[in-house]
């Protein structure tokens, strides 16, 4: 993907309700948020600690995240891209001690399909290996079984709040970065996985969750977006842009492929 021109998470034009992001792959989330191709030999880092994520309520995902971004794939791969951010916080892992490229994320689904994991998103998709066909949450669970990880898929099928929003999803993702979290000393980071985000046409993945006065902000890294100081504020009022969400999460360390299950089912919320 070539970079992307400045948009706002929605496709809409609010952009003081969301800051955006830029450009290759970033760095572990613990050390930067911001690694900005200027140019063939110029790169600009900006540390976390320079983040403008003013509220003292802010609570991230676990510092070993790396935030990756669309290069010349943009328009296709946002799937894939995501799918890595997932991943790199679960590195290493028995097999794997690398993020994999997107091409080789291919390669991997492949493989999961013919393990048997979801048949009918295999005859639907057929072979993706050197294609552009995006891919979407079950993909990603079946590169996460492949890889041994137990993943899960939480539905949010339809809009629970005024004006077609979904508190629901963010009810769910503020108890998940929230609940049962271990914080390092600064009180920011926890030890939770990022969140594979999907809705129709695109995913994102979110980093954390952002409490004030005003109401909660889920802080999304979308790798289509050219970089700012902070992840995307995705607001409440957003999510009344698409009819339904899905959410990959992480559900347990790395383990085998045959215990996982090959039929993939979701949870539905409401």
């Amino acid at each position: 993907m070539d970079p992307a021109q400045v948009i706002d998470l929605t496709g809409s034009s609010d952009t003081e309700d969301c800051v955006t992001m830029k450009h290759t792959k970033i760095k572990a989330i613990g050390d930067y948020i911001r690694h900005r191709v200027a140019g063939p030999h110029h790169t600009e880092t900006i540390r976390v600690e320079d983040l403008a994520l003013s509220e003292p309520s802010t609570v991230l995902c676990t510092k070993q995240t790396q935030l990756y971004l669309t290069a010349r794939d943009r328009g296709w791969a946002c799937g894939y891209r995501n799918c890595q951010m997932l991943i790199s916080s679960l590195i290493p892992l028995p097999i794997l001690n690398t993020v994999p490229q997107v091409n080789e994320l291919q390669q991997m689904l492949e493989q999961a399909w013919h393990a048997g994991f979801d048949r009918d998103g295999c005859t639907q998709l057929g072979r993706v290996v050197n294609t552009r066909k995006w891919i979407g949450a079950t993909e990603v669970y079946c590169i996460l079984a492949h890889l041994g990880v137990r993943a899960r898929i939480v539905d949010f099928h339809r809009a629970t709040g005024a004006n077609g929003t979904h508190p629901a999803l963010f009810a769910w993702i503020v108890e998940y970065f929230t609940c049962g979290a271990s914080k390092d000393s600064s009180a920011r980071f926890t030890d939770k996985h990022p969140l594979y985000l999907q809705h129709q046409g695109h995913s994102r993945t979110v980093v954390g969750v952002e409490m004030a006065d005003e109401g909660v902000c889920v802080l999304v890294f979308d790798p289509d977006v050219p970089v700012a100081q902070t992840p995307s504020r995705f607001l409440l009022s957003h999510t009344k842009h698409a009819r339904q969400y899905q959410i990959v999460y992480v559900d347990s360390e790395p383990n085998s492929q045959a215990q996982i299950p090959k039929v993939i089912s979701s949870t539905r919320i409401p």
